[in-house]
């Protein structure tokens, strides 16, 4: 299988579908006064900006793909799902972001950007993985289904800590990945957002410092980066960034700029092509 079926558009559309981990842990404070929860809610919400730009031409949104973003903690659910014209009229208002930004003169100033907001920060609870893989299957089965020509659906996981049962969730995990279009089968990307003074390791090909129980089970359950890809990778993390063979679409003790490098890239073959 190639992963060759690009460009997306609205003649072979795609699905990107972002699970984020809503467990208790994810109020932890993370960056510039955030926690966890906040930033990855900010993260994602960017993210499905994003794709809505660049799947508009004027004011129309063109259905170049289907989104659908899963949240897992106090409860497992479907956040928003639909084709990329309905997901506008799902949004939840909107967030006013304070960023500290270069001002060209080797200062720093502060700036206003108001985001609309589809998902909100929660944390609470456990961490039900198992059953984001699961629900993220259903909808990845019906869509290859329907699909079969098309690149095949990416996933990204966004978590902090390991799943309340691995067994089942590292079966759920296979069972995701193994849904495929006649150009592959699903991709699972994995962010860890951690404590970044512990080691980042980004997009590894093997497991060397990978050294405690969470980072195994990520590494083994999420998809090497097709070579189709790989100028994706290399785009959203920089030049230096060199990968090796067999490297995956994984980031362990993310910090801020990582994570949202990882998002950058899952949604690449969305974001980056444009044919209708």
């Amino acid at each position: 299988m190639s992963y060759t079926k690009l460009p997306i558009g609205t003649a072979n559309p795609g699905l990107i579908i972002i699970l984020v981990d809503q467990s208790g842990s994810m109020s932890t404070a993370y960056t510039d006064g955030k926690s966890r929860s906040e930033f990855a809610a900010s993260a994602v919400n960017r993210t499905i900006y994003n794709i809505l730009l660049k799947c508009s031409a004027g004011a129309t949104i063109k259905n170049r793909c289907h989104v659908g973003v899963i949240g897992y903690g106090a409860n497992t659910r479907l956040v928003i799902a639909g084709w990329v014209s309905e997901i506008e009229a799902l949004k939840q208002g909107q967030t006013t972001l304070h960023n500290q930004e270069p001002d060209g003169e080797g200062g720093i100033v502060q700036t206003e950007e108001i985001l609309p907001t589809w998902v909100r920060p929660e944390a609470a609870n456990g961490t039900p993985m198992a059953e984001a893989f699961d629900l993220a299957s259903e909808l990845v089965e019906a869509w290859t289904r329907d699909n079969p020509g098309n690149f095949p659906p990416i996933v990204i996981n966004v978590t902090d800590g390991e799943p309340n049962d691995e067994p089942k969730a590292r079966q759920a995990a296979q069972r995701l990945v193994s849904f495929s279009t006649n150009d592959g089968n699903t991709l699972l990307f994995a962010a860890h957002i951690g404590n970044p003074s512990d080691g980042e390791v980004i997009l590894p090909a093997n497991t060397k410092g990978l050294n405690n129980q969470c980072a195994q089970f990520l590494y083994d359950t999420t998809s090497i980066i097709p070579s189709t890809l790989l100028g994706a990778a290399e785009s959203a993390f920089g030049k230096d960034q060199k990968l090796a063979s067999g490297a995956r679409g994984f980031v362990m003790n993310a910090a801020a700029q990582t994570l949202t490098k990882l998002l950058v890239f899952g949604s690449n073959p969305i974001t980056a092509v444009r044919r209708d």
